[in-house]
């Protein structure tokens, strides 16, 4: 029979690696020199040595790509997002006050409706630079599954507040977001450190 890694051997596994991408520099890191760092993770005693008792050496690399790094961006991700409140983006965004009057959570996490003292509705959608589209889709869908948002003349919206999974986003792709989104009525933060 196969050995399996437990759940106690996985936690221990992603925390490390969560570790050595921080001391890394992993999310700004180029691709030459994340390809470098995951043959490290692969010849870590800690980390690839670990997983070579439990899958192919060919499946290590692909298990702490796939299944701890995808999820270190993610949590980097949700992290960020989380730093700039949805009425902080209607203020910078829109110059206006605002209240939250809905989070969502689930599958639509990172998308919110606040609604300012003269009744606009604003939506706002998280997301990742490469990933624009989607944040705009989970936008949209919301504002599908809730006609009352566009009761009563109401004015409604959107702006996309989006994280680059990388330091590399360079004003060539921002203002090609920026013009894409404008043209459909869009706003778009990008977040800062």
């Amino acid at each position: 029979m196969a050995k399996v890694l437990t759940s106690e051997q996985k936690n221990a596994i992603k925390k490390i690696v969560f570790e050595k991408a921080n001391n890394f520099g992993y999310v700004a890191s180029s691709r030459y020199d994340s390809g470098r760092f995951m043959d490290e993770l692969v010849d870590d005693i800690e980390v690839g040595g670990i997983l070579k008792q439990y899958m192919p050496k060919e499946r290590i690399r692909t298990y702490i790509k796939d299944g701890i790094l995808n999820a270190y961006k993610k949590e980097l991700v949700k992290k960020a997002l989380a730093d700039t409140s949805p009425t902080d983006i209607i203020q910078s965004v829109y110059g206006i006050q605002s209240s939250v009057i809905q989070e969502c959570t689930g599958k639509n996490t990172g998308v919110s409706v606040s609604c300012s003292d003269d009744g606009r509705i604003f939506v706002i959608s998280g997301g990742t630079v490469l990933k624009w589209e989607t944040a705009l889709r989970k936008a949209l869908e919301l504002i599908s599954r809730q006609p009352k948002l566009l009761t009563n003349n109401t004015a409604l919206s959107i702006c996309l507040h989006l994280v680059a999974g990388n330091k590399d986003l360079t004003d060539g792709d921002k203002k090609h977001i920026i013009d894409a989104l404008t043209a459909v009525g869009i706003e778009v933060l990008f977040y800062s450190e």
